[in-house]
């Protein structure tokens, strides 16, 4: 019987190394099967697996170019290519502990350590076949994503006291708690807490607490959960929420920190450790997670540009935040590097115009770098194209924040799609940012007006000085900027013998700011006009 373990089943092995491959399709031999494919990359066996439905695919977490193991196993699950049925083991040669918690993590039917006996890996398929085959319904009801199918399932399973009642129990809960029906969920935990401290229970125990606010009970049950295995990564994220609800911001780092290091191959852990670090103003780790974040994405089903644009993104804002020149230029060079890198990677920049966000990422360091009239006329250059790429609107906004432009920035915050602002690392680079302009707009603002008050009361010497104080703030603010013009040729008319060259070439300079630059159409009709009065100056003074 041993030797029909695979038969009449279809199996896929998913590994690079052509010598593996041959050597373990003989052992599947023996086992019966006799209906073997390979694959050497996770592209390839994802196109496999679109036209082909597999019983057992064993897939190396390795894959050299492309889509690791992990990643292959988000993508069938997500488009719903791996049967109720089929088997999926993760092989790897490789043993050390980010690698396996980030794999076991993501639950795959087993995980298997190179090198491994033929009877290891019969024992391993026969159970789960077993279990697959006696909770074939509940395994259908979760790949149907009904809970309440899965949760009636459960309750028979376990009051006809299968085999996999533990399983069946956590399965239970976990479906519960997804229709935040917390009181069923408790009673079942409780009971199975009395019996056994088990890791399962602890956890979905500490996760119930914590969404009832019983940050208390929660931090207990996570503490208990992680003496029982110190790799328990999922329970440091719920200890790491609870901190963070009771405003423990040190202590919640600590916790993210430790499972980020334990398996860091999570998206939802990352972004929670990006959330706690910008509270500390950890920029380095900042910008570390948005880098794995990007790393984790750009191979799998999750791949999306966003995450690409936001790691670029994160790195800038570190570069404006930080005060410290050298760890500037280091975030400066780190921005260049990857937007070559991602030039050569087509796959990723498809869906935009790649070349109009790098053009808004250059305008921003040309600010960095004090060129705020070039950032302004690398902006102009792009401005027409912005109402077709949604996705770089954010940082045509973060640009115009940058050089003061808050007006036009203001302007296309209406335009930006209330889908891209779901991501929550692109929610919380606009809300900083918003939080820094809010600052710098009231004492602009102040500044501003006070110039406005001096001007209309005539003492155009104390506007100059106001307006060219605000643009100190706004460097290329257009309205700060007409003013100064405006106010400027008042001192100038005002100064009926010789006319202060300084000031003239001053109000020459300031023109540049608006000049060839595209406007809303009240500057562009003041523009014109302070123009006309300008060059009538400038011809009085040639005479």
């Amino acid at each position: 019987m041993d030797n029909k373990t695979l038969e009449n089943q279809r199996v896929l092995i998913v590994d690079d190394q052509r010598a593996f491959q041959l050597m373990f399709k003989g052992i599947l031999y023996q086992m019966g099967a006799t209906n073997v494919a390979f694959s050497p990359t996770g592209e390839q066996a994802l196109a496999k697996c679109a036209t082909v439905s597999y019983d057992v695919l064993f897939v190396d977490y390795h894959l050299g170019v492309g889509k690791n193991g992990k990643q292959l196993l988000e993508d069938l699950r997500q488009k719903k290519l791996l049967a109720p049925h089929s088997i999926f083991m993760l092989v790897t040669g490789e043993n050390k502990v980010p690698m396996v918690m980030s794999a076991v993590e993501l639950e795959p039917d087993d995980y298997l350590v190179k090198p491994f006996s033929q009877n290891v890996l019969r024992s391993r398929i026969q159970r789960i076949q077993r279990k697959k085959s006696q909770l074939a319904a509940l395994y259908q009801a979760l790949f149907d994503d009904q809970p309440e199918r899965a949760i009636e399932l459960c309750q028979q399973a376990i009051a006809s006291e299968s085999r996999y009642q533990q399983f069946c129990k956590r399965v239970m809960v976990e479906n519960l708690l997804i229709l935040h029906r917390y009181d069923e969920a408790e009673l079942i935990l409780l009971n199975s807490l009395n019996q056994h401290r088990s890791g399962w229970a602890l956890l979905l125990q500490a996760k119930l607490c914590f969404e009832l606010q019983r940050f208390d009970e929660s931090l207990a049950l996570c503490q208990e959960a992680i003496e029982s295995n110190r790799y328990f990564a999922e329970a440091y994220d719920i200890q790491a929420m609870t901190y963070q609800a009771t405003g423990d911001q040190e202590q919640a780092f600590s916790s993210i920190q430790t499972a980020a290091e334990i398996a860091p191959y999570s998206m939802p852990r990352q972004y929670l450790l990006i959330e706690i670090a910008r509270k500390l103003n950890n920029v380095p780790l900042q910008v570390q997670a948005s880098k794995q974040l990007y790393e984790i994405t750009r191979r799998s089903i999750k791949q999306d540009i966003v995450h690409l644009l936001n790691y670029i993104r994160t790195v800038i804002d570190a570069a404006v935040r930080t005060d410290d020149p050298n760890q500037r230029n280091r975030y400066l060079q780190e921005v260049s590097l990857a937007l070559q890198r991602v030039k050569r990677d087509e796959g990723m920049t498809r869906e935009i115009d790649f070349g109009l966000f790098e053009a808004l990422c250059q305008a921003r360091l040309e600010s960095l770098s004090g060129a705020q009239y070039q950032a302004k006329k690398t902006y102009a250059a792009v401005a027409d194209q912005l109402s077709e790429q949604h996705q770089v609107l954010p940082d045509a906004i973060f640009l115009l924040n940058q050089i003061g432009e808050f007006e036009q920035a203001q302007s296309l915050t209406q335009l930006v799609p209330a889908e891209l602002m779901k991501n929550p690392l692109l929610k919380t680079l606009f809300s900083d940012q918003q939080h820094f302009v809010d600052k710098k707009q009231q004492q602009f603002g102040e500044l501003n007006k006070a110039g406005i008050k001096s001007y209309k009361e005539g003492n155009f010497n104390a506007a100059v000085k106001q307006f060219e104080a605000a643009l100190e703030l706004a460097p290329m603010n257009t309205g700060s900027a007409l003013n100064l013009i405006q106010a400027s040729i008042q001192l100038l008319n005002s100064q009926q013998k010789r006319k202060s060259s300084e000031l003239f070439d001053r109000c020459k300079k300031t023109f540049r700011v608006v000049d060839n630059m595209p406007l809303p159409e009240h500057h562009r009709v003041r523009y014109k006009e302070l123009l006309q009065q300008f060059d009538k100056l400038r011809d009085e003074m040639r005479r």
